[in-house]
């Protein structure tokens, strides 16, 4: 599973002191959790720190002079224990607090802090907060009152609203504590009870000021700017309430509130009327959210504890010219946008200079503890981090004359894709990689300024654009013009639930900007920040000249009388033929498409050419396709997985890496590519665990042997779009075997197989509706092309879960082995869920024959998410013992998706690396050629089980020196393998085993590769939970080693393999082999060669490119390599 980089930028420290000069930036982080808060604040009432030891200007909960609690008879509940005060460092600011069951410990109570410090808004202001809420009694079943947060005029003095359904931010209409906020500008209301959105309506005299949509519990609100207070209304409309009687003061400002008028109160009578006079403002209902679930911890529980409640962070941005977003993650999950850029100014008034900020909670009469756990304000653009963002980013860096890196943005919701050179300094004989991006997809799409490229781009045209999708039995254009009318199925996805059917959505799909919402609210559809959208698990895949290893005569090695469908020497015509064609990358992308972009081409020299006008290296988009599953999700009457709609959360679509490979039929070679749309295509969003069933698993092909020819018209999209292919397939022998298809994140594989066909390989996704595990073969026959189906079954579904959970099984990636090297593949690797290794036999030259192993060759218990990597090692000793052994190696881990509602979530048990031998080769060996036998046995356990596999360990980690990458070495154990002599005695094993770091949770998500004997592999480090990255508003990334051990042993070489500095040396550490480096490298390490030394190429989860010399000699005696890679 992948996940490419988002675009983090540098995040400025903190102030060193509140009163520093505020005309350059600032950032103020005070995370509430220590002895005392960080920065100047106003307690009012309830509001304490559960740390707290009263030295600050925010008291300690449990302080002796602080009696707001003790004065109610109110117990201290919760915090991280259950009982106060917390220790410095994991505490938190309490603004109410909550009960121990169906009681009344926490009932009306009230609690606030205002800032005595103020923010400048010469840059904007960004706001990052969070809150929890729990301990409750059950009161409503839906909370009690809630928590605001609200930005004043920091030119004023600091002061708190109402109660009750206003939460301490607007005037109230009902309350005795009635006036709002002074020169309140924005307050955002966290509403478990429901009334901060309920204004007046009509007679009505409601909650909560003259404007809303109503009562609506688990909501977030914003309201905007007001002054509604007596003060104020006294000070303005003197003329209008100087008579009005002390006791009717209240009535006064609640009427007037309501209202949303000036009230008359000139006649001095005890009842004022309304004038004509509108309030210039009265804290308007601006937007809201309704939460996926509620605010609330309604538990009730004897024990209420801080762990038990749901964390929700805020993300406020607020530019100096008056432009609002704000966003929200409840636990972890996928930002929900509130409001996106758009101009308040004109229902606000002007922005002030400077800012103050507020906090406040009330319970009224239920109870629930309320508390803040960290806050951070910072100019606009100081940090793109986002409310949730906790999610891993993934690419494999295709490399040649460029590496392309993708990367996606979790605000709003957009991608790049640059082209970078690799760079040679010769004066430090170095490689490095250039910080200029030659295109950028993104910028191509959009236009504008570029800052990768540091040019300026025109923006594509939408109708220029060549976008392609299926019908359902054809490919048919993507378009809705005079040129092309789509068919009515069609029309009746792009149209569902509007006024009138039209083709401004499908337009906007292809790129056309002109109805989306404006920063006035004008517009129809979500203002997209870049065209291209984000780039999350689908890494670019780069298709130029074909290349492949056919120009021999097809035999087959294990039938050799066979005649083949492809003549001698028309592979090398073909070749031949297309060896100028132009370089397209290929990567999916969540907008619904998966793009082709231009990338120059080599002349007939080998030489990569970037300056030809017909061919160029320019990164405009030659095609694209939105799957037919896409078309059918991308407008969803859910608003937040619909992509279009301004509510939109986020949502996968094209979300896997496609494949690409050559094959022959109907008297021709053809260039394919096929993928897959990762966890993308679900009807009801992204899927975050292990029992639900997919439905938007689907595999697509498509011909792309000419790009020259590439066009969006009837004709040529019917044969540019091989087929698509959902959970509705039907196989040879099986018409029900579609109901085995999930989503399908694996990378499909095209290989020739004995019984003459080509075929596509490919695992049977996730989360299936039979949940098994198996094999897809799609074979094309070589006559006509058409395509039918086997699926080889492994027969281990949810009741064979080793956890007995009944979770769904299944496989996202498999390997196909060539084992005599024919170019026929002989086995196909693979790895489940339930962290089973397989083997399925397509050794017969009748498909009838092909199976799955009857058990697996090594069971784990680990899920396998990542493809197995297959090679032949040298073997262990003289005679029999100098036969190679297959091996097959991996890793073990698994990520699930992030949602609207929880965040992505790491396999907790220990993970680890693992090599096993694939001893049962004896039939094999009874009919493969004499070069081509591998070390067998006759018979071992089945399945093989860890404690057959020697332990390897990870015996030392740190720098070579300050300024170098974390290093880590890892133990030298020689695996005694069964049946042979290599070690005195104990001749035991299968194969080897080294566990990863269990502090905290290092696992395996991204494919491995093998090079020079080596295994090598990106592992992931999880972040912190949500509920502890919302104790310091800052988003953690996940971190990792990349790692290079043995294929053989699974321990170090007999060198260091990684260089820290580039220039041909490879440092030890503490004297220690070093096997693996912080790179904290995402996907799979790409391989080039500069200067004749090897580099591994990869991206870092920080999205910037990384360059690493690697030890060709670290695995081998002397110079030659004498391994072999099982393609």
């Amino acid at each position: 599973m992948m996940r490419n980089p988002p675009r983090l930028a540098l995040v400025a420290s903190a102030v060193a002191a509140l009163l520093a000069a505020q005309a350059r930036a600032v950032v103020i982080q005070d995370n509430l959790n220590g002895a005392s808060s960080s920065y100047p604040w106003t307690a009012i009432n309830g509001a304490c720190l559960t740390a707290g030891d009263g030295s600050g200007t925010i008291p300690g909960c449990t302080a002796s002079n602080f009696t707001y609690y003790s004065s109610k008879s109110s117990k201290l509940v919760g915090g991280v224990t259950g009982t106060l005060p917390d220790t410095a460092g994991s505490g938190a600011l309490r603004l109410t607090n909550g009960d121990t069951g169906k009681g009344s410990n926490g009932n009306s109570q009230n609690g606030a802090v205002v800032s005595n410090f103020t923010f400048p808004m010469q840059e904007g202001l960004q706001v990052t907060f969070s809150t929890v809420t729990y301990g409750g009694n059950a009161f409503g079943n839906t909370g009690a009152d809630g928590i605001s947060f609200f930005l004043a005029d920091g030119n004023q003095a600091a002061s708190v609203g109402a109660l009750g359904g206003s939460l301490g931010y607007s005037c109230s209409n009902v309350n005795a504590v009635y006036d709002g906020v002074v020169a309140g500008y924005i307050g955002i209301g966290i509403d478990e009870y429901g009334n901060f959105s309920n204004g007046s309506s009509g007679s009505s005299k409601n909650d909560n000021t003259s404007t809303g949509p109503g009562f609506k519990a688990n909501r977030i609100s914003i309201r905007g700017s007001g002054n509604t207070n007596w003060a104020n209304l006294l000070a303005t409309y003197n003329s209008y309430y100087k008579k009005v009687p002390t006791s009717k003061i209240p009535t006064a400002v609640q009427n007037t509130c309501a209202a949303g008028y000036v009230q008359d109160w000139s006649s001095g009578k005890d009842n004022g009327s309304v004038t004509s006079k509108p309030l210039a403002y009265n804290y308007n209902f601006i937007a809201s959210s309704d939460l996926p679930n509620a605010i609330a911890n309604q538990q009730a529980t004897a024990k209420p504890t801080r762990g038990q409640a749901i964390p929700i962070v805020y993300s406020l941005k607020l530019t100096q010219n008056g432009l609002l977003s704000m966003s929200y993650s409840y636990n972890g999950g996928a930002a929900t946008p509130i409001i996106t850029n758009q101009d308040i100014t004109k229902s606000n008034g002007p922005v002030p200079t400077q800012f103050r900020f507020g906090f406040a909670a009330g319970t009224g009469s239920g109870s629930n503890v309320h508390e803040i756990t960290c806050f951070k304000a910072e100019p606009v653009g100081q940090s793109s981090s986002s409310a949730g963002t906790n999610v891993q980013q993934s690419a494999r860096v295709e490399a040649g004359s460029q590496v392309y890196l993708a990367y996606y943005h979790p605000t709003n919701w957009w991608g790049e894709l640059s082209a970078q050179n690799l760079l040679y300094d010769a004066s430090s004989d170095t490689v490095s990689m250039s910080t200029t991006a030659n295109w950028n997809a993104s910028c191509v799409l959009t236009g504008g300024s570029c800052p990768s490229t540091g040019g300026t781009n025109t923006a594509q045209a939408p109708a220029a654009r060549k976008i392609l999708t299926w019908s359902g039995s054809a490919g048919i254009p993507f378009r809705w013009d005079g040129t092309y009318t789509p068919p009515a199925a069609v029309q009746t996805l792009m149209t569902a639930g509007d006024a009138s059917a039209t083709n401004k959505r499908l337009n906007y799909l292809r790129g056309d900007r002109t109805n989306e919402i404006t920063t006035s609210g004008t517009g129809l559809y979500r203002a997209r920040t870049g065209v291209l959208g984000d780039i999350m698990d689908s890494s670019p895949t780069w298709v130029g000249a074909p290349s492949s290893p056919y120009s021999g005569p097809w035999t087959d090695a294990l039938y050799k009388t066979a005649t083949a469908a492809e003549p001698n020497g028309s592979y090398d015509t073909f070749k031949q033929n297309n060896a100028l064609r132009q370089n397209i990358v290929y990567v999916g992308a969540n907008d619904g498409l998966l793009h082709g972009f231009r990338s120059g081409y080599y002349d007939a020299g080998g030489n990569f050419v970037g300056s030809d006008a017909s061919k160029p290296n320019d990164g405009s988009e030659a095609i694209a396709y939105m799957p037919g599953a896409v078309l059918k999700t991308i407008h969803s009457s859910t608003s937040a997985l619909d992509l279009a709609s301004a509510q939109y959360v986020h949502n996968y679509f094209v979300d896997a890496t496609p494949g690409t490979g050559d094959l022959y039929y109907q008297n021709a070679w053809h260039t394919w590519l096929v993928g897959g749309l990762g966890p993308g295509a679900n009807a009801t969003g992204p899927i975050g665990d292990k029992t639900t069933t997919g439905t938007g698993g689907a595999i697509y092909a498509l011909d792309v042997t000419n790009p020259a020819g590439f066009a969006d018209d009837a004709a040529t999209a019917s044969s540019l779009v091989i087929g698509e292919w959902d959970n509705t397939l039907k196989c040879t022998g099986n018409t029900s075997c579609g109901t085995n298809l999930g989503n399908t994140y694996g990378t499909p594989v095209i290989r020739r197989l004995h019984n003459g066909n080509w075929a596509v390989l490919f695992g049977n996704g996730l989360n299936s509706a039979s949940g098994s595990a198996g094999l897809y073969v799609m074979l094309v026959n070589p006559a006509d092309g058409s395509k039918s189906f086997l699926y080889l079954d492994t027969g281990y579904g949810p009741a064979k879960d080793p956890a007995g959970k009944n979770s769904k099984n299944g496989i996202a990636y498999v390997t196909p082995a060539d084992l005599d090297g024919d170019h026929i593949t002989d086995y196909v690797y693979a790895g489940d869920m339930f962290g089973n290794v397989w083997r399925f036999d397509l050794t017969s030259n009748a498909p009838a024959n092909w199976s799955a192993s009857a058990k697996p060759l090594l069971a784990t218990g680990l899920p396998i998410t990542s493809k197995v990597a297959v090679a032949a090692v040298p073997g262990s000793g003289t005679g029999a013992n100098a036969i190679p052994r297959v091996m097959v190696s991996f890793g073990t881990g698994r990520r699930l998706e992030q949602t609207q509602s929880s965040e992505a979530v790491f396999e907790s048990a220990t993970q680890s690396l693992f090599g096993v031998w694939d001893w049962n080769m004896t039939a094999w060996n009874g009919v493969a050629p004499a070069s081509a036998k591998y070390a067998a046995l006759a018979t071992a356990p089945q399945p093989l089980a860890i404690a057959n596999l020697t332990a390897q360990s990870i015996t030392n980690e740190g720098r070579a020196s300050s300024n170098t990458a974390m290093l880590r070495t890892v133990s030298a154990t020689a695996v005694c393998w069964q049946g042979s002599t290599v070690c005195s005695s104990g001749n035991t094993k299968y194969g080897w085993q080294l566990p990863l770091s269990t502090n905290p949770g290092e696992q395996v998500i991204y494919n491995p590769v093998i090079a020079y004997g080596m295994f090598i592999v990106n592992t992931t480090i999880p972040p912190s939970s949500a509920a502890a990255q919302a104790l310091s508003c800052n988003t953690e990334v996940p971190t990792g080693f990349t790692m290079g051990v043995s294929m053989s042993t699974g321990g170090a070489a007999s060198q260091s393999f990684f260089s820290t500095a580039n220039s041909n040396t490879f440092p030890l550490l503490n004297g220690g082999i070093v096997s693996g480096i912080g790179l904290s490298g995402t996907g799979s390490p790409s391989i080039v060669t500069a200067q004749k030394r090897p580099y591994i190429v990869q991206q870092t989860v920080g999205g910037t490119g990384v360059v690493t010399q690697i030890n060709p000699g670290a695995n081998a005696t002397g110079s030659r390599i004498n391994w072999i890679k099982l393609r």
